[in-house]
């Protein structure tokens, strides 16, 4: 049984019975139509400033020539601007106030205890103990922190007790 004898065989029983072979044209390629975005579109006019969107661009135009000679702080003096309002201007115009020349230059050398006002606190402390005082009243007296009053009666071995139920004097 060959396909092509089949075939021809079909082919001849139906001219016979009266029927004509039509010959169809074949696939033709349409090509897409355009897309909307490939288009070319013509130039839109921009619409004008708003009164409000003029006024923030002459706030940031004079803002920006604070910035070139101006910090922060002296900024703030000068406009009237919190800090905040300041810095969400410079954001948002791509700009930079100067830094502050006095910020990072703490004295890297200073001592956080001197040992001799350590001691006169110590004995400060010591007085304040027998005169009767809990530990809150002392600080309070003395107007120091609690960190501090810690570090000089540990330092110096100052038994001052607590109030019943109190927890332990904490980081030192």
């Amino acid at each position: 049984m060959n396909p092509s004898i089949d075939l021809e065989a079909a082919k001849a029983a139906f001219l016979s019975s009266g029927g004509s072979i039509i010959v169809l044209d074949g696939f033709q390629y349409v090509p897409h139509r355009p897309h909307r975005d490939i288009e070319k579109k013509r130039a839109v006019e921009p619409k004008p400033l708003s009164m409000k969107a003029q006024k923030r661009q002459e706030q940031l135009a004079e803002l920006r020539k604070l910035a070139k000679t101006m910090t922060y702080a002296e900024a703030m003096a000068h406009t009237g601007l919190s800090q905040t309002t300041l810095y969400r201007a410079s954001m948002e115009g791509q700009f930079f106030f100067r830094p502050d020349p006095r910020r990072g230059a703490g004295l890297k050398e200073r001592a956080y205890a001197d040992p001799q006002a350590d001691k006169a606190l110590a004995q400060q402390i010591i007085e304040l103990r027998d005169a009767g005082l809990n530990r809150s009243q002392a600080k309070t007296k003395l107007g120091i922190s609690d960190r501090k009053f810690c570090r000089v009666i540990h330092m110096f071995g100052v038994d001052y007790p607590k109030a019943e139920g109190k927890r332990c004097d904490g980081p030192i």
